[in-house]
């Protein structure tokens, strides 16, 4: 027996040496013009890879170096995507029943470009080059004479960047996600799939987690995303946001936002308007810049001409300056939210500053355009001093002193609009205006008939 396990040590002593050789000895890289004539048929563009080895890492380790399609994006100028480096393990055993089975795909430090042009059509080339491994996995491949099957365990992508580049906001929109890893395992054909994703979006740091069940698209299934969990914490709004004009209205501050829910397809026309789920958003540090929101709602009240004009003669200083300013800081902002349909539903919006507060209820549609009913209430002492500039505003107030009424703000993000309701803010005015009339009316009929009762005689 001894001597039997001698041998066979032997054997796999020399079978272990004979693969490192082999390994060591074997040039790979003679394949590389055919696997690029491969890769070329199977994405139909250009293709260039700098560099075909073997090794072993656990199993015999594939390794391209320099991969990447090189025929340029017409929107950004950028190649869809290039690797620095892509290897596949692949499992020794299966190989002599003419299975490849692969431990692992991994893309190290791809470069992914995805654009939309102007006239709204979206290149998702590069992205779908690095989901290609979990396409592969499952099908049959042939080889010379031979049929392969190819089964590959999980798909990596480590330290990528994603580029986004949206052709169609004026000016062009770019996003950045750096430090991108991504983890989908098992990928086993038709059956959703484990996928994790983490990255730096619009930061220096990671901010962004996003879990799931991943369907990928086939030919007769456009694929989907259950059980979705998405955080993305510190945003700059103004990085996600379309770009806009310095002087123009905008907002600024950090979002941070948490998303749990389904996405019903991965068809790239359709698929923001299918996620639907609930979670909650919050902004710190919110500031409407180049919008003075309690001085657009009095500019718009034409019904009380030189409005403006009277307060800022007659309100005191402090009070002034508070209308003249430019920008409008918020307390931070947090709300539940509702995603369904493209549409983002808050139903408990509170929004405060150091002399108002709104409350009310809004929308948020997919291409950036608000929606938002809500109530202005200005605080008493400043209210206060607002109607003994302008009497007629004492109509607007309520129970406690402040002056209150409702708002509309509409339009896109990058230009917002506060519009306040006209209609029962006139109401109100003539309302009190002719009840203040009746009661001047009622009082010079008193006073007439008052001397008429006292001119008569008494009676004998």
């Amino acid at each position: 027996m001894r001597k039997f396990l001698l041998i066979v040590g032997l054997l796999v002593g020399l079978a272990v040496v004979g693969l490192v050789i082999f390994l060591a000895t074997f040039d790979a890289d003679r394949y590389r013009p055919q696997l690029i004539r491969q890769l070329e048929q199977a994405v139909g563009r250009p293709v260039t890879l700098s560099r075909l080895s073997l090794g072993w890492h656990g199993g015999i380790a594939i390794r391209l170096e320099g991969l990447a399609i090189s025929e340029a994006d017409a929107t950004t100028g950028e190649l869809p995507i290039q690797v620095e480096s892509a290897s596949a393990v692949v499992r020794l055993a299966p190989l002599l029943r003419k299975e490849v089975r692969v431990a692992s795909v991994i893309l190290t430090r791809p470069q992914i470009s995805v654009t939309r042009d102007a006239q709204g059509r979206i290149n998702l080339l590069g992205l779908a080059a690095a989901a290609s491994p979990a396409g592969a996995s499952g099908q049959t491949t042939a080889v010379g004479r031979h049929t392969i099957s190819v089964n590959i365990n999980s798909l990596q992508i480590a330290q990528g960047t994603l580029h986004w580049r949206d052709a169609l906001t004026k000016p062009p929109m770019d996003v950045w996600m750096r430090q991108m890893n991504i983890v989908v395992k098992p990928l086993v054909p038709s059956d959703p799939m484990e996928i994790d994703v983490t990255g730096a979006l619009a930061s220096d740091s990671q901010n962004l987690q996003l879990s799931g069940r991943l369907t990928l698209p086939t030919s007769t299934d456009p694929g989907s995303l259950e059980q979705l969990r998405f955080t993305l914490e510190a945003v700059p709004l103004e990085e996600l946001l379309p770009p806009v004009e310095p002087t123009q209205p905008h907002m600024r501050g950090k979002l941070t936002m948490r998303l749990q829910g389904d996405v019903g397809t991965l068809d790239s026309t359709q698929l923001l308007r299918s996620v639907t789920g609930e979670g909650t958003l919050a902004v710190d540090q919110p500031v409407v810049a180049n919008l003075n929101i309690v001085r657009a709602v009095f500019e718009r009240l034409s019904m009380l001409p030189g409005l403006m004009e009277t307060l800022e003669a007659r309100l005191p200083a402090e009070y002034r300056e508070k209308l003249q300013a430019k920008d409008t800081p918020l307390t931070p902002l947090k709300s539940s939210m509702k995603m369904e349909r493209g549409v983002v539903r808050f139903d408990d919006l509170h929004v405060r500053t150091d002399t108002f507060g709104l409350m009310g209820t809004g929308q948020l549609h997919v291409d950036g355009t608000l929606e938002m009913r809500s109530t202005l209430r200005i605080d008493a002492p400043l209210s206060s001093a607002i109607i003994k500039s302008v009497e007629e505003l004492q109509a607007l107030t309520n129970s406690e002193g402040e002056l209150e009424l409702p708002l509309t703000i509409q339009g896109p993000l990058s230009h917002v609009a506060v519009l306040p309701d006209i209609p029962y803010v006139a109401s109100k005015l003539l309302t009190t205006k002719a009840q203040d009339l009746l009661g001047n009316l009622l009082d010079r009929v008193l006073e007439k008939s008052a001397p008429e009762e006292t001119a008569q005689p008494a009676n004998p």
